[in-house]
């Protein structure tokens, strides 16, 4: 068994860059994309700030785009990344017993995809609507997560370990692998349409109706990941196993078939005004009915433990807060549900996965402080950026979150440069049941050389 300081992260230094280009491991890569995510969100947050101040001053010429490349960056390049390259590749394998994902060198090749997407789509801001650099980007990104999704389902299906049966699987894992088999199903058709426009010269204007294949799973596919996460964060922190297992796993099924398939209510819609009034309600029935059934397990799992405001829960209650007052911040405001809910309710997840384990990736603890300020800056802003028309409250909301940006980069920066050492493998105590707590802090490069003991919950 290595040292705990042969197996501590470089991050940051050429040895670990050196290290993620030579070899595939999962956890290496898992940061990369990590690493990219933080990248694209301060690109896309700096393109939402332009958005609020151009309403005082109206944007004119290529900036028109700067809506567009902000959700872009948000969701293709900050959001899913994060959620399901980041963790996803960092985590599974933990949690299964495994010692990879199925396809190693896939992992790094769909990393190297998107990044080299990301590298697209940012030169192209200013080039304007005429270019179809971000039709050829956008195509990219679609291989390289189809890649990764095939990826992660190969891995949940065929690398688990002895005596883990699919039912018995963290929740985490559900979430990621359902995740992946929605994007399997919805990838194709959205790279399909984009084929057929470029070939055609048509762009993006005749496969409008193909592409609801992505915008109308888009909810789905950032809350499913993010369940997954808040619901470890909950049981950990709760200090019992989550109650009603079956009722949260039976609702992340069902969004993840309902958020696969909704967009098909449009080929019969399309044209008609009458039926055309009905697709908003099927697709919000399809991801908040299932989100109902999950607020109902993770209320039952806190009313029956004891529960620890500590940073990483604290997330997970400004994310479950934001998917109770959000639709209603929405219609007031007639901001879309994506906007409004899914991308903010999804960073939230993100940053809650961050502060959970960032001791397991690193062998540093985070300062508590310091986690404290980024979510008060990070939830007010939030809020101040949904009270419907206000551009005033707009524009500060989204100060705050600039605010709150900045604060991660000093946690981040303090954590791995200076921060405390983690308390051994399991530093949050009984309530951290799964596998990645038998491991030492920081995960080992090669976590397990025989599979350990696993316990079945029902």
């Amino acid at each position: 068994m290595p040292t705990e300081g042969q197996v501590r992260m470089e991050i940051g230094t050429g040895g670990f860059l050196a290290r993620c280009v030579r070899a595939s491991g999962h956890k290496d890569i898992g940061t990369l994309y990590l690493a990219l995510a933080v990248l694209a969100g301060l690109v896309g947050g700096g393109l939402a700030l332009m958005l609020q101040l151009g309403q005082a001053r109206p944007m004119s010429g290529p900036w028109d785009r700067v809506a567009i490349d902000h959700g872009a960056m948000m969701v293709m390049f900050c959001a899913l990344p994060a959620l399901v390259g980041g963790f996803g590749s960092w985590f599974v394998p933990l949690l299964l017993g495994a010692p990879s994902m199925a396809f190693p060198r896939l992992n790094l090749l769909c990393w190297a995809g998107v990044t080299a997407s990301f590298l697209m789509l940012l030169s192209g801001v200013p080039s304007g609507a005429g270019s179809s650099l971000p039709q050829w980007a956008t195509l990219l990104w679609c291989a390289a997560m189809l890649g990764l999704s095939i990826n992660m389902v190969a891995t949940v299906l065929n690398m688990r370990r002895a005596g883990l049966s699919l039912s018995g699987m963290p929740l985490f894992v559900w979430a990621q692998a359902l995740t992946a088999m929605m994007m399997v199903i919805v990838l194709p058709v959205l790279a399909a349409a984009l084929t057929k426009g470029l070939l055609s010269g048509a762009g993006l204007r005749d496969v409008d109706l193909a592409l609801r294949a992505f915008s109308g799973p888009e909810v789905a596919l950032l809350l499913l990941p993010a369940s997954g996460i808040v619901c470890q964060v909950i049981e950990t922190f709760s200090g019992v196993p989550l109650r009603l297992r079956w009722v949260a796993l039976g609702a992340m099924a069902v969004m993840s078939v309902g958020g696969a398939t909704v967009w098909t209510h449009d080929m019969f819609a399309a044209g008609l005004a009458a039926a055309a009034g009905t697709r908003p309600m099927v697709e919000q029935a399809a991801v908040m009915v299932p989100m109902l059934a999950l607020l109902m397990a993770w209320g039952s799992t806190i009313a029956g433990g004891r529960l620890a405001l500590r940073v990483p829960m604290l997330w997970a209650c400004a994310f479950v807060g934001l998917l109770v007052v959000g639709p209603v911040l929405s219609a007031l405001s007639g901001a879309a549900d994506g906007h409004a809910v899914a991308l903010p309710a999804a960073l939230f997840a993100t940053f809650a996965g961050f502060y959970y384990w960032i001791g397991k990736m690193s062998g540093h603890a985070c300062p508590e402080a310091g986690g404290r300020l980024h979510i008060a800056l990070a939830a007010t802003g939030t809020l101040l950026c949904l009270v419907p028309h206000q551009p005033v409250f707009a524009l500060l909301g989204a100060a705050l979150l600039g605010l709150s940006m900045l604060t991660f980069v000093a946690v981040v920066v303090v954590t791995l440069r200076r921060g405390t050492q983690a308390m051994g493998g399991n530093y949050w105590g009984a309530g951290a049941r799964t596998l990645e707590w038998s491991l030492p802090s920081p995960a080992p490069r090669h976590s397990f050389t025989d599979f350990p003991a696993y316990e079945v919950r029902a």
